[in-house]
């Protein structure tokens, strides 16, 4: 098994905690998380991501900025200034949601956000993240 087979199995189990524990641990530990750090490590999770997954990720996104009362605009608005198509990143084209990943990092509160109600969702998606982000997930779960 290589790492990722590990950390995965890992995420999986959520270190004996239950779906919802972790996705509590998880949206705590994106709050607390710097714009910039959050989204260099989701972008880094993009390869990781199934496409379900992606797809997931970037209408979240694009929920996230069209409710968003720190962001004055709405996704239509957020992706053209992003350079790439509502329509690219609602079905998960990776280039597309990494790219408005990139442009929410200047937006302060829209990725904890979008990460924290991505997770409060679909807690298995955990598994899928980059090593740096499911190691501050699990550290926070070893608390609890």
């Amino acid at each position: 098994m290589s790492f990722f087979d590990n950390l995965g199995k890992m995420a999986a189990d959520f270190g004996g905690a239950s779906p919802a524990q972790a996705a509590d641990a998880a949206s705590q530990h994106v709050q607390n998380m710097d714009d910039g750090e959050l989204a260099g490590h989701l972008t880094q999770s993009l390869p990781n991501m199934s496409q379900s997954t992606l797809s997931g990720l970037g209408q979240q996104l694009l929920s996230t900025f069209t409710n968003h009362a720190g962001f004055g605009g709405d996704a239509n608005g957020a992706t053209q200034e992003a350079g790439v198509s509502q329509a690219a990143v609602a079905a998960g084209e990776p280039g597309a949601v990494g790219m408005l990943l990139q442009f929410a990092q200047n937006h302060p509160g829209i990725l904890p956000s979008a990460a924290s109600d991505f997770v409060k969702n679909d807690p298995g998606v955990i598994a899928q993240f980059a090593p740096g982000l499911l190691q501050g997930i699990m550290g926070r779960l070893g608390g609890r």
